[in-house]
């Protein structure tokens, strides 16, 4: 059965033509026709399809069930309770009776159609209703479908125990890029990155964009690794024509905050996480999509365009991160009061913090902890005894250590100068401890990136 798009037809239809307008469907790309002849009690008989199947759309031959005492009016009012789920809901009915089709409308009906309408009409007029539905849920600047629509056809799946692969998309850095370049190119950075994943996704896959930088994929278990590494590398190619010329030669962006406070960001990249019913069982779409969610957190670990699978974890890949464990913070800082407060302060929170008075002691607890196991942070200054050797420290951490996010909390008031020296974060001193600490807690949750 095609889980793209699907009708269901309740009663029978009150001429030969209408069975025969049916069939014609049948031609038509992904969608699927049900039909049951009984509604029953409040529609106990069609229940167990509502649940399975979830229909886009349901068209009901009023008059027959009506005539055999199964209540259409009550139904069209009970589904309505449940909101768009199961809508839009189509009513065939004689057009003699108005009032009658007026409480079909008032009760929850979407519209009413009259018994004796063409083969083609009746055909071109479901599909129109179809169309309009998925119009409904569109994203207003990619035009595809929204994470409701996802969320239906892949709980069609799970509820036939298909396989199913689920791929959440993140464009990192946007809300930054939105900030530095303004919205019409991040629009416009948008409509790039739907048209290019797009091309990738064939049916009987399909994507969505579920809010501003986020996409879905949903696909076969064996295709989720090859789609994932596809829009990677193709990302990676057209990625440097959304920059200036001098964000694209200094490869990173710089967001400038209150208090300049300024951050050094990364340019755009794709974090793709995939979770399937191949590595674990799956009975509903959240459960699926949090898994895929999760997947994506540990690809947001690692700088650049990548990927991570539930697979490849399950797997005992090199590459997974316990997500329970809070990274270890490495602070050189001289004033030892300073230091002493951040380290207890961090530790409260959670953190494994080690101190270092000096660069020299910083290289060599940086050393002692191999990059895998070590340190995800550094906090430094950029001048220890009026000298920029905290500086130099950062450039051998960046150079040394790529995945590791350095803060510069400095006295040296020279911003693109410790930017460039590939600190992630720069904030000018004196500053706020809760400043600080809310950049670690932000930066850490961003995995780095």
């Amino acid at each position: 059965m095609s889980d793209f798009q699907v009708i269901l037809f309740v009663g029978k239809p009150p001429q030969h033509d209408a069975q025969a307008m049916m069939q014609d469907f049948g031609h038509e790309n992904m969608l699927t026709l049900l039909q049951s002849d009984t509604l029953g009690e409040d529609g106990a008989a069609i229940q167990p399809l509502l649940e399975t199947v979830m229909p886009d759309l349901i068209c009901v031959f009023a008059d027959e069930l009506e005539a055999h005492g199964q209540p259409v009016l009550a139904f069209c009012a009970q589904l309505r309770e449940q909101g768009l789920k199961y809508r839009p809901i189509l009513v065939v009915q004689s057009e003699g009776d108005e009032q009658q089709r007026i409480q079909y409308l008032i009760q929850g009906a979407d519209d009413i159609f009259g018994p004796h309408l063409s083969a083609e009409e009746f055909r071109i007029r479901l599909l129109v209703h179809l169309r309009r539905n998925l119009d409904f849920t569109a994203n207003e600047i990619s035009q595809l479908p929204g994470l409701q629509f996802t969320n239906k056809i892949v709980q069609r799946r799970l509820n036939q125990h298909k396989p199913v692969a689920l791929l959440t998309i993140e464009l990192d850095y946007f809300e930054v890029y939105s900030e530095v370049y303004g919205d019409l190119p991040a629009r416009q950075v948008l409509k790039s990155v739907a048209a290019m994943l797009s091309r990738i996704v064939i049916m009987p896959d399909f994507i969505s964009h579920s809010d501003e930088n986020h996409f879905v994929i949903a696909t076969h278990p064996d295709k989720a690794d090859k789609i994932a590494a596809l829009a990677c590398r193709q990302f990676e190619t057209v990625a440097p024509n959304f920059y200036s010329e001098k964000d694209r030669k200094q490869g990173y962006m710089v967001s400038v905050i209150a208090d300049n406070i300024s951050r050094r960001v990364p340019l755009l990249s794709l974090s793709i996480g995939i979770a399937s019913t191949e590595t674990q069982p799956f009975d509903s779409f959240m459960s699926l999509f949090n898994a895929s969610q999760q997947m994506k957190t540990l690809a947001r670990m690692r700088p650049g365009s990548g990927w991570q699978s539930d697979r490849l974890r399950l797997a005992g890949s090199q590459e997974a991160v316990s997500l329970s464990v809070k990274p270890g913070i490495l602070v050189m800082e001289t004033d030892a009061a300073l230091a002493y407060l951040l380290k207890t302060t961090l530790e409260m929170e959670g953190y494994t913090v080690d101190l270092a008075s000096n660069p020299e002691d910083a290289r060599v607890r940086l050393s002692e902890r191999p990059d895998h196991q070590g340190f995800r942070l550094v906090i430094l200054d950029a001048l220890v005894n009026e000298a920029e050797t905290g500086l130099r420290l950062a450039e051998e951490i960046r150079q040394r250590y790529p995945a590791i996010i350095i803060i510069c909390a400095s006295s040296l008031h020279n911003r693109q100068r410790v930017l460039q020296a590939g600190v992630d974060l720069y904030l000018p001193r004196p500053f706020e401890l809760s400043s600080l600490f809310s950049w670690i807690h932000r930066l850490l949750g961003e995995g780095g990136k």
